[in-house]
């Protein structure tokens, strides 16, 4: 085997081409000639030979033991086979010869170059291209050939594979300390850099011509910009190859491409074109994935603890409720300013509660206008301006959205709205939907006939969808389209057809004949009564009371009307719903009628009555005119009475209309009168309506909630007053100064009693202004004018001080007598204390008949202001009349208003009512408050004038005459003190003071029954003068109100039981009025010490607030167990949305009062009482049975399957343990730390059980998981925890054990075999994920908890306890935290950003990446595919299986133990190779190690095969050689012969160049210089076989047995030690 690559022995030379062996021993490690022992120092190293004896001789006679023989050849075969194993060269990068592989390109070599890059483009196999790869002086200058020859992308990718280990190399030899380049990032910064060069050459050929549309072509493209386009494509598919491949950094790379397209400008669409197909390659599934992102980003932003609540639109929803319900009622609506205005208010509500696309409606859009809705309509607040208030906020609104739709801006019509009428059948508002949602689920209806409350509602619903129409925000044609559609309207067989009501029957057989012919009529319900009909009875007048509310039972529940309350809800609504009175609203009208009665004769007989309830009312107006006001009509009038229909009877029909026909009426009726005085004006008549005509107009328009139409009739009146007057004066009527300030009075009070809805509007406002400054002419002193005059200017006064604009539109002409109008009439007075000479008969004439007519008032004020005699005989004469000589209420009516005149010409008056009035409430103080000789003549303790003199007092208060405040700072208080001091002969003073008190804060009532009034004894007959004292308790300062309740409240303490009975009647009645509980509430949220007063100890102000905020119900008991406990839990139990504010006044009330040594019992109280509540309600969701509870605003069986609609927010989610947390939120922190330490005391229990029975364990894991689900309570935990930073840390360490603990459970097996153990571990893991989500900001502070959260998240995941298939909710969950936590990581604050920060997050992030990658490992799922999503992109590599001897074992220190290997391999590990160090073409084996495959080098065997086909190819017979042959002489050795010729010593020379191996070459493969085997390139003279090419193995690693010359004989001499090294092949 050894001839078949050396030459024989007679051919070889002498001189070898390279040094033998050394001449020396080989040395080898601890050999023995190193041991310096004493024998070797003293005789040196004695060499002992192998073989004792002759050491040249023969061995012949030495015995060898086989067995040692064979083990020796063992070991030499083992030691051979050690050292012939690969060396691991995987760590290598492959080595390239950067003098011989490569050549730099110059000018000259181009034509090489272009050849070289037409091989690189054609087949030509890499591995000849290899041998001269060309170098560029800049490394980008390779893409632009590859792109010029249109390289294949796989090919261009290995030309900068060797373009990158040639600079590598380069960079080695020239650096002496080694700095690795990563060749991903450096190639990538020079692939995008050259593109973003091509981009920008195209950019700058396109921005020199934008686009000017299709009909301006762009010129041609230069040569340049075509190149740079080439260019572009080409390596922008050349780098996604690259990225691909892993050869590009794949997060740098994607940056750029983003940079790119956010860096091109609007409108060049040619850049856009070039960068789409790349942007659109990296982002594939974007538009699959997007819901799913908005989802979880919504949950992120939520920090995934109100999933649930957005299902049920509660959480964030009920937040954005609660806050505009506050601003609602923090908000003033008495007054307009900057920071108080209709505009301030929108902004709060709806501001911060867009949308981010605005025109899209939110829920919590829905929800927010379902609650404005409900703020108007519920009994749980007040005013009549809420109506106009929300109508105008959602008009607002409803204009923003369509302004952002339509992309313009809102276009008004001069009048400043139209009527729904106008809009297109297409047309629908905004807030449509929504609103018939209200309807169809939320809103009231007529049910009991008794039910006060449940009326007042419904007209405050006809009200608000009355304006909500108006204002174009609710659409009644819509609305009726969608009811018929809806078959809502349709009524049942059994029920008759609703029919608007006809004139009352004059007799029994009329009514008969009426009822047989057209059914039965319907009613609408009658005026509300007097407020004391929803208190208790007084005990003044135990008979009284019982009468008028029987009587206004009986008329509820009359049975000659039951069908309205028996009509489904939208008949309600469409019968009662107004349409404005306009040409373009006929079609509704007409539609409404038909809807409702048909097309016969119930629709004339419901036009007709219409039509001669109008008519009545006219004649009523046009007979009595103020032409006919002579003794010739009052003649008239008494000789017939029974002609003509009275306003009482005119009333009786009116209020059986319903609203709708109300309206119609009183619009027709308005627009009448007007035309009556602006003919006057215009002196084209004679004829003026009474004043108490056109008051009666206002009544009627008031009671049908006609206020818009009210308000505008008002002004037209106003703004007619001027002309009416001068028209006056030119006809020298007797009414001038008298009928246009007794107009005007009316006027100014109905604007006072509608102020609020007044001020909404800006442009009325100023309007009513200017007009009523014109009537008073504002030169009128105030100190000496008539009592209209005088409440015209406090009006003006107060307008002028609650308006804003108007301070900055009028101010420089009214701002100089609105200081007068201030000091005459708003200053503070102090009581006379007059006793002077009584003149009894002082104007007793004018007193006996106070309505007698041309009586000067002017005169006799005069003579009063100047005579404090006759002052002080005036009041006396006026309090005896009343009190004692004539108890008539007409009379004190008359009395009061003549007291009033007088009073306004004479303000000195108002001290002298003031002293007697508290010389009468005090009359125990002995004289000391004067007036004596009318408390000689006057019994205080008579209950009997009591009546009278509070209507008295009213009318005065009524007309400027008092101030409220006054009355109560200088007699009320005084009065009630001296009572509750025990004072003697002080309790019929303090009772008096009580009925005063009782008839002044209670709210006037609308009523339009001016003799019934009378009648009945209620106190004021004049709607003016209610409206007027309604006026004055707005105005009166909050502080006046405490201390009447406190005084009320602290009287009757020592005083007799009647008094005690009496005054808790009184205080409750004041408390359950609507002005005093709204005024109390707003100034208690805004400072609460008002009832933290010395007098009151501290269950008595507790007492005192339960009756401010619950005067409807009964007060707390103090019995059972732990009563602060209970009253606490009963103040969160019963707690709804509109009783919120009260429950958060008593709590902190009761925390104001405790000492610091009963803070912490009652802390803990609030706390147990709060998770007893949570226990509670979870208790009543688990119990099917507790889930009956009725809709609110059914209708019964009567509803439609509309109605049946899910509301906004649900009656649970309206009261009740959703509101604890953010009632909660408004208590001190100190609370919410005992909260949360008890909640989490709750959670803990759901964790560790410490029962042994596994059922009583179950039972109690139940009873937790039950309160746990419950998502209010996890909304309770994460409020509490804000600004708890010591709570959050403990509760976060719990969690954290907990969380850990249901995974370590999870990994022992313990919920595998019990679905509802699973269940209920995923529900515990998610509640604590949840609560862990509300406090990610304190986990993200630290670096530690950050690190340890994702791990044991990412553990959470790994472990299998949550996975796609099973949870995926859950796991969404679990990975997006884990993904907040590693990119927050990086997150720095802005404020306080520096580089060292930077740095340092970058350093935690890298350390946290690298902790999560070492956790993650080599495992591999679906779901841990998506954690390592999260992690930065890894470089690319290419993975490679390795292998190791069967059975092999490794010990705990990762060392082989060695003796257990099988024959064979198996799989043992996977090395990751880069990319860049794989080179194509290259026959060396780095960075691929042959050991990773288990190779090893072995003797290459011939096999007989190949030994029989040598034979058979190259065999030669013998043929007999001549004798000559064997008679020449032997050949002599050449130093013998003689030289003859000159021999050529080249064949010599070749023969030894072939021996000499090439370097590059292994040790293994001797190699010729050419780069073939041995004999392939060997001359023809000396290879006689060099015509056969017989070929060499794949890949030129190995050598072919090469044939013997013919001839020669080889001799086979098998030496393993000479000759192994040079017949070798790796064997596997």
């Amino acid at each position: 085997m050894a001839a078949f690559g050396i030459l024989s022995y007679e051919h070889r030379p002498l001189k070898r081409p390279r040094l033998g062996p050394p001449d020396v021993y080989p040395q080898d490690p601890k050999q023995k000639e190193d041991e310096l022992t004493a024998l070797n120092v003293k005789q040196g190293f004695n060499n002992q030979p192998a073989v004792s004896g002759d050491e040249h001789g023969s061995a012949k006679n030495v015995n060898f033991n086989p067995s040692k023989i064979s083990s020796n050849f063992s070991s030499i075969i083992a030691e051979k086979l050690r050292y012939n194993t690969f060396p691991d060269t995987g760590k290598r990068k492959p080595q390239v010869n950067q003098k011989d592989n490569f050549w730099l390109v110059t000018a000259r070599s181009q034509s090489s170059i272009n050849n070289w890059f037409t091989d690189l483009a054609g087949t030509k196999p890499l591995t000849q291209l290899a041998k001269k790869v060309p170098i560029f002086s800049k490394k980008e200058e390779v893409f632009g050939y590859l792109a010029k020859y249109l390289v294949p992308v796989m090919r261009s990718a290995w030309m900068i594979k060797m373009t990158c280990a040639y600079h590598a190399a380069i960079t080695e030899t020239k650096v002496k300390k080694r700095h690795v380049i990563d060749p991903c990032i450096e190639w990538t910064q020079i692939i995008t850099k050259y593109l973003w060069e091509q981009l920008q050459k195209v950019a700058e050929f396109y921005r020199q011509f934008p686009s000017q549309g299709c009909s301006s072509p762009l010129p041609a493209t230069p040569a340049d910009v075509e190149t740079a386009m080439k260019q572009w494509e080409y390596n922008e598919k050349l780098a996604m190859f690259m990225f691909q491949d892993g050869m590009l950094d794949r997060h740098e790379f994607l940056t750029w491409v983003l940079e790119c397209f956010e860096k091109v400008r609007p409108g060049e669409d040619e850049l856009l074109r070039l960068l789409l197909p790349l942007l659109l390659q990296v982002r594939t599934k974007l538009r699959e994935i997007e819901e799913q992102v908005k989802e979880r980003g919504q949950a992120v932003e939520f920090r995934w603890s109100f999933d649930k609540c957005q299902e049920t639109t509660a959480g964030f929803t009920i937040g954005r409720v609660l806050h505009t319900l506050e601003v609602l009622d923090n908000h003033s609506f008495e007054k307009s300013d900057f920071n108080n205005s209709l505009d301030s208010l929108y902004n709060r509500i709806f501001g911060s509660g867009q949308s981010k696309d605005g025109h899209e409606m939110s829920p919590d859009d829905d929800a927010v206008v379902t609650l404005l809705c409900e703020w108007a309509v519920c009994c749980k607040r007040s005013g009549r301006h809420r109506a106009m208030v929300v109508a105008k906020l959602l008009e607002k609104r409803q204009a923003e959205i369509e302004a952002e739709r339509c992309g313009e801006s809102e276009v008004v019509d001069e009048k400043g709205s139209v009527s729904s009428g106008s809009l297109s059948a297409a047309t629908l508002p905004v807030f449509q939907d929504v609103l018939l949602q209200f309807l169809d689920t939320q809103a009231p209806t007529l049910t009991e006939p008794g039910n006060e409350s449940e009326r007042v509602e419904f007209s405050n619903l006809v009200l608000l969808f009355c304006e909500l129409i108006r204002h174009d925000v609710f659409s009644h044609n819509i609305y009726m389209c969608t009811l018929i559609s809806r078959g809502d309207l349709a009524t049942d067989s059994h029920l008759p057809r609703p029919r608007s009501p006809s004139d009352e029957p004059s007799d029994e057989s009329e009514r008969k004949e009426q009822d047989a012919g057209s059914g039965i009529k319907m009613e609408m319900f009658s005026p509300p009564m007097h407020c004391e009909t929803k208190g208790s009875p007084s005990p003044e007048k135990p008979a009284a009371e019982p009468d008028s509310k029987a009587g206004c039972k009986d008329k509820g529940t009359d049975p000659a009307f039951p069908q309205l309350y028996e009509q489904p809800r939208h008949i309600q609504y469409a019968t009662h719903f107004p349409i404005p009175q306009e040409e373009s609203a006929s079609h509704e009208c007409n539609q409404r009628l038909v809807v409702l009665y048909g097309v016969g004769k119930l629709r004339d007989e419901a036009r007709h009555t219409i039509k001669k309830i109008t008519k009545d009312i006219l004649k009523v107006l046009n007979r009595k005119s103020e032409a006919e006001t002579g003794e010739e009509g009052q003649k008239r009038k008494r000789s017939k009475p029974e002609a003509f229909l009275t306003t009482e009877d005119i009333f009786s029909k009116f209020q059986h209309l319903s609203h709708f026909d109300q309206h119609q009426v009183t619009s027709q009726v308005s627009r009448n009168v007007l035309e009556q005085i602006n003919s006057f004006a215009l002196g084209m008549s004679y004829l003026l309506p009474l004043v108490p005509h056109i008051q009666f107009i206002f009544d009627l328009m008031e009671y049908s909630l006609n206020i818009s139409g009210l308000i505008d009739f008002a002004i037209q009146l106003l703004n007619e007053l001027s002309l009416v007057e001068a028209e006056l004066l030119l006809k020298s009527s007797n009414l001038v100064g008298i009928y246009t300030t007794g107009l005007c009075l009316c006027i100014v009070a109905v604007l006072r009693r509608y102020h609020s809805c007044l001020i909404l509007n800006p442009d009325q406002t100023a309007q009513v202004f200017d007009g009523l400054r014109i009537v008073v002419k504002s030169g009128v002193n105030p100190a000496d004018c008539s009592s209209s005059e005088r409440c015209i200017l406090a009006y003006l006064y107060d307008v002028y001080t609650s308006c804003s604009h108007l301070k900055n539109k009028f101010g420089e002409i009214f701002s100089e007598f609105c200081s007068k109008v201030k000091n005459s009439i708003y200053c503070n007075i102090d009581p006379s204390d007059s006793n002077m000479l009584w003149d009894p008969v002082f104007m007793m004439e004018a007193i006996a008949n106070p309505c007698a007519p041309n009586f000067n008032h002017s005169m006799v004020g005069k003579i009063l202001n100047d005579s404090p005699a006759n002052r002080y005989s005036f009041v006396c004469n006026v309090l005896m009349d009343v009190c004692v000589d004539h108890r008539d209420p007409e009379r004190v009516n008359d009395i009061g208003i003549l007291c009033a005149e007088l009073t306004a010409y004479c303000r000195s008056l108002s001290a002298e009512w003031l002293g007697i009035l508290k010389a009468l409430c005090c009359s125990s103080n002995n004289g000391n408050c004067g007036f004596n000789d009318l408390l000689c003549n006057v019994d205080v303790s008579d209950l009997s004038f009591h009546d009278s003199l509070a209507t008295f007092v009213a009318i005065l208060i009524a007309r400027q005459c008092l101030l409220l405040e006054d009355l109560v700072r200088c007699v009320a208080i005084p009065s009630l003190l001296n009572a509750a001091c025990s004072e003697q002969d002080s309790e019929p003073g303090a009772r008096l003071t009580c009925r005063i008190l009782l008839h002044l804060f209670k709210t006037p009532q609308r009523n339009p029954f001016p003799q019934e009034v009378v009648k009945s004894g209620i106190g004021i007959r004049w709607s003016c003068d209610r409206h007027l004292l309604a006026a004055s308790q707005n105005s009166i300062v909050v502080g006046a109100v405490f201390a009447v309740l406190k005084a009320v409240f602290m009287l009757g303490k020592n005083q007799s039981a009647y008094l005690d009975v009496y005054a808790k009647y009184v205080l409750k009645t004041i408390c359950q009025q609507e002005w005093v509980g709204e005024r109390c509430l707003k100034s208690l949220s805004e400072d609460s010490s008002a009832l933290q007063d010395p007098v009151l100890v501290n269950i008595q102000a507790q007492r005192l607030l339960q009756l401010i905020c619950y005067p409807h119900r009964q007060l707390d008991s103090d019995d059972g167990d732990n009563p602060q406990r209970q009253r606490i839990k009963r103040i969160l139990q019963n707690m709804d949305q509109w009783t919120m504010r009260q429950s958060s006044l008593e709590l902190q009330l009761m925390i104001k009062q405790s000492t610091n040594n009963e803070l912490y019992s009652l802390l803990e109280n609030i706390a147990k009482a709060t998770i007893e509540v949570f226990q509670k309600s979870a208790e009543m969701n688990s119990n099917p049975s507790g889930n009956g509870a009725a809709a609110q605003g059914g209708s019964g069986s009567n509803n439609s399957s509309s109605s049946k609609m899910k509301p906004i927010l649900s009656s649970s989610e309206r009261s009740g343990v959703w509101l604890v947390a953010p009632l909660i939120a408004k208590l001190p922190t100190s609370v919410q730390g005992h909260v949360l330490k008890a909640a989490g005391e709750e959670l803990e229990k759901g964790q560790h059980l410490g029962s042994s029975s596994r059922k009583e364990r179950d039972r109690q894991k139940q009873k937790s998981m039950s309160l746990l689900s419950q998502q209010p309570f996890l909304s309770l935990v994460l409020t509490c925890l804000k600004g708890q930073d010591e709570q959050r840390e403990g509760l976060l360490t719990s969690l954290y054990s907990q969380v850990q603990q249901i995974v370590t459970n999870w990994r022992e097996d313990q919920y595998q075999d019990d679905c509802k153990a699973k269940q209920m571990m995923h529900e515990a893991l998610k509640l604590r994920l949840n609560l862990v989500g509300g406090m990610f900001d304190t986990v993200q502070r630290s670096t530690q908890q950050t690190t340890e959260w994702a791990v044991l998240l990412l553990d959470i995941i790994s472990s299998g306890t949550v996975d796609m298939q099973s949870n995926n909710e859950l796991f969404t969950t679990v990975l997006d935290m884990l993904s907040v936590l590693i990119n927050g990581t990086l997150a720095a604050d802005m404020s306080s950003i520096s580089q060292g920060s930077m740095e340092e997050n970058k350093r935690a992030y890298m350390n946290l990446v690298k902790k999560l990658r070492k956790e993650l490992g080599d495992r591999q799922s679906e779901s841990l595919e998506k954690v390592r999503q999260l992690l930065p992109l890894p470089k690319q590599t290419r993975d490679v299986i390795t292998c190791e001897p069967q059975g092999s074992l490794i010990d705990t220190k990762g060392n082989k133990i060695a003796g257990f290997e099988k024959e064979g391999l198996q799989v043992s590990t996977k090395q990751k190779i880069s990319p860049w160090d794989v080179f194509e073409g290259l026959k060396h084996s780095a960075p691929l190690s042959w050991g990773w495959f288990g190779t090893v080098r072995v003797d290459r065997k011939v096999t007989k095969f190949e030994e029989q086909q040598r034979f058979l190819l190259y065999h030669t017979h013998l043929k007999p050689k001549p004798r000559s042959y064997y008679l020449e002489p032997l050949p002599l050795p050449p130093e013998e012969e003689e030289p003859l010729t000159p021999v050529s010593q080249e064949p010599e020379k070749k023969m030894m160049e072939v021996v000499k191996p090439e370097k590059s070459v292994p040790d293994y493969v001797n190699r010729t210089p050419g780069g073939g085997p041995y004999g392939t390139n060997m001359p023809p003279e000396l290879n006689p076989y060099g015509r056969l090419q017989y070929g060499q193995q794949a890949m030129n690693m190995y050598t072919q047995n090469q044939p013997l010359p013919p001839g020669q004989c080889v001799i086979y001499i098998y030496i393993y030690s000479i000759f192994s090294n040079h017949y070798q092949q790796p064997a596997v």
